[in-house]
């Protein structure tokens, strides 16, 4: 962010002026969330923990600790996304007025899939297979998929492809545009794939190598889609 975004006076003037700021580690909101610096700061905290997706998130929240906008800095689009994150922070202090807004200033709406997977056993694969139609994003975006895992059974791992890739049954997804690796029952992996027009993809859900053949688990993808601006 530091040589991105936050390299921009623009940016900077705009935070400074109408935007009390701060940064906090993934590994210090359990502390701050039992109250370790004030009960404001364990609030702040629980909604950062509740909202966060990426190694980089960026919140807006109002003095309430109610979250106005919510963005991984990965979904920010452009090479340069200085713009795309003055853009954010202003239609954060409109909503915060009350003013309407043109369109979501979060991940969009979300699309729910649930379902159960298998584990193959080492060096093979079992997808369950999830369609995504994201044709009607002619101008392409980020698509974001967040998979929880159930609480009991296997570990789930994810593989994203392009729609007409035949799922492989062994062996590395080597065709994979991207994926999450052995997420732990009850936790959650984020996947994210930026596309430059509209297209469907398939999502393969399975059982990590390292379980044992044949257990099972549940799963819940939720599905969203960051649309490129109109030129």
């Amino acid at each position: 962010m530091r040589a991105g975004p936050l390299s921009s006076p623009e940016v900077i003037e705009t935070l400074n002026a109408q935007f009390v700021n701060t940064w906090v580690l993934l590994r210090e909101l359990p502390a701050l969330i039992d109250g370790a610096r004030g009960e404001g700061a364990g609030r702040v905290a629980a909604k950062l923990q509740e909202h966060y997706t990426d190694s980089v998130d960026i919140l807006a929240l109002t003095p309430e600790a109610e979250v106005i906008m919510h963005q991984p800095e990965m979904a920010l689009i452009g090479r340069n996304k200085a713009p795309s994150y003055l853009t954010l922070l202003r239609r954060s202090v409109e909503a915060f007025e009350g003013k309407p807004l043109h369109r979501p200033i979060s991940l969009g709406e979300r699309q729910e899939v649930s379902g159960t997977f298998r584990a193959p056993g080492d060096g093979y694969q079992d997808y369950t297979p999830v369609e995504i139609d994201a044709t009607a994003f002619e101008n392409g975006g980020v698509l974001h998929i967040e998979v929880q895992v159930g609480d009991d059974g296997a570990e789930g791992t994810c593989a994203l492809f392009d729609a007409d890739t035949e799922l492989p049954t062994e062996g590395t997804p080597d065709d994979a545009l991207a994926g999450r690796r052995a997420i732990p029952p009850g936790e959650k992996g984020h996947v994210f794939h930026r596309f430059k027009q509209g297209q469907c993809f398939r999502l393969g859900v399975t059982g990590s190598w390292e379980n044992e053949k044949g257990s099972t688990n549940t799963f819940r993808a939720r599905i969203a889609i960051v649309p490129n601006p109109v030129d």
